[in-house]
């Protein structure tokens, strides 16, 4: 992965993703379950890059992230794994029971880039600021409602395509996006009303994904949010 001039804290920061991307790779099954007792055993590679990301972000170090593609992969895999030190410092509890209001737990701060900031200012205030829908389906909430978390980090080199990858799996997942002919309703993740100025015309977005429905057969059917499962996503 190049994405930084080879300063030392750059390969460092590398080396510190790859470490990252072992982690994801060995606890994360292709599904997205998480074995958090796993990583509880081992969670040096979380650790390690999460003390490192404390002095390092696209704002304290902008010099090692000359694009936004590099930004925007930096600010996700930070949210998932400040996400994932919740969970495993929280073992066997649900996302929302780690907080003491429930989902005050977003509003916890972690420093990165010598800044304390919290997983819903990185949501809210950077990555949703990047203009880009599709990131809704990257970061994840250790949640079974959730986009899966992914058994790897996502690359400034290859963020587009894996983007495009994880908005086509979550939005052709009928768990996730069902389209009922019968009744003329698209029954959607809840994620779609949270963030809906998000996607404009949400019908037309998801058509751009949906592999067996076009825009034509049902722009007029009606949208039903589904319930939201924050039960936690291992096995």
């Amino acid at each position: 992965m190049t994405l930084f001039s080879f300063s030392f804290p750059s390969v460092q920061y590398e080396e510190n993703s790859a470490q990252l991307n072992l982690l994801l790779t060995s606890y994360v099954d292709s599904i997205g379950n998480v074995n958090y007792n796993g990583i509880i055993k081992n969670p040096f590679a979380l650790n390690d890059y999460l003390q490192f990301v404390e002095h390092v972000s696209p704002d304290s170090k902008p010099d090692y992230f000359k694009s936004d593609n590099a930004k925007k992969a930096f600010w996700i895999n930070t949210y998932n794994a400040v996400i994932l030190k919740l969970m495993v410092d929280n073992p066997g509890k649900d996302i929302l029971d780690v907080g003491v209001l429930g989902y005050d737990v977003f509003l916890k701060k972690f420093k990165i880039g010598n800044k304390n900031i919290s997983p819903f200012y990185i949501e809210n205030k950077i990555l949703r600021k990047m203009n880009d829908p599709r990131i809704h389906f990257a970061i994840n909430c250790g949640s079974k409602s959730c986009p899966p978390l992914g058994n790897k980090i996502l690359l400034e080199s290859e963020l587009d395509k894996q983007l495009e990858e994880k908005a086509s799996r979550f939005i052709n997942n009928t768990s996730n996006v069902y389209v009922d002919y019968q009744s003329e309703k698209i029954y959607v993740n809840r994620i779609f009303k949270w963030f809906k100025k998000d996607f404009g015309n949400l019908t037309k977005y998801l058509c751009q994904y949906l592999k067996n429905d076009s825009y034509d057969d049902i722009k007029d059917f009606k949208v039903i949010f589904l319930d939201y499962d924050w039960t936690i996503n291992s096995k």
